[in-house]
């Protein structure tokens, strides 16, 4: 498994898998099969009495529909959304669809002329998980959901079992965003750099305002507590 880890603009580094050829192919095929229904469905619709018609309303988008999707939906095509994937830029910049258009126009060189081998090539061998595409568009895959972790592993719920929680608030918190929070403390923890710091600050003024919270904890020691209390209210 290839790992991605870059610095976005706030200056925190994140850490993301790449996703695998195996994972790459299951979007394809998903996205392959939502275009040829989609074919299917308008040529019944239009396209026995009226070709043009079923040309313009069909073949045109679909053949653009891997690019309009990645430019239009963050990154993701209806396959990578299903999948929990997403197409980055390698240094974290934001992509533009400059980045999206190189991608997909070598995808007749990586998957179309050479049946995909050349890009499973690529993708296997490749430190960051790169195709012809993801090169030249300095892009690559990412999985979105490869850090997240479940709750019960968070904190040993043994050690909750005579909490007493402080803040019930935090039960309008998603569990999501409870791993957020987490993940950020942890992040805080391993880089140390001065923007977590910040970061940690901006997260706890938040929280606290939108749960009606006051209190004059340091920032990682609210966070923690809040995510304390959340796993014994709901587990």
């Amino acid at each position: 498994m290839n790992f991605l880890e870059f610095e976005n603009t706030q200056g925190i580094t994140l850490k993301y898998a790449t996703a695998s050829v195996f994972e790459r192919v299951i979007a394809y095929v998903i996205d392959l099969i939502i275009i040829i229904f989609s074919l299917g469905l308008l040529y019944a619709l239009f396209g026995i009495d009226n070709p043009t018609l079923f040309f313009t309303l069909a073949i045109f988008p679909a053949f653009f529909y891997t690019l309009s999707m990645e430019i239009l939906n963050d990154g993701r095509s209806v396959g990578k959304l299903i999948l929990g994937l997403k197409v980055v830029r390698v240094d974290g910049r934001y992509p533009t669809g400059y980045d999206y258009f190189m991608r997909w126009i070598f995808r007749f060189v990586d998957i179309y002329m050479t049946s995909g081998t050349l890009a499973a090539l690529m993708v296997s061998s490749t430190p960051r998980s790169q195709r012809v595409g993801d090169m030249l568009g300095d892009t690559t895959v990412i999985r979105t959901r490869n850090l997240r972790v479940s709750l019960s592993r968070v904190l040993s719920l043994s050690d909750l079992s005579k909490s007493t929680p402080k803040y019930p608030q935090v039960l309008e918190l998603t569990e999501p965003q409870v791993v957020l929070i987490k993940e950020t403390l942890d992040a805080k923890t391993k880089y140390k750099a001065e923007a977590y710091e910040k970061l940690l600050l901006d997260l706890s003024l938040r929280i606290k305002r939108n749960l009606n919270i006051t209190d004059s904890e340091a920032p990682s020691v609210f966070l923690k507590g809040i995510i304390k209390d959340y796993v014994a209210l709901t587990r």
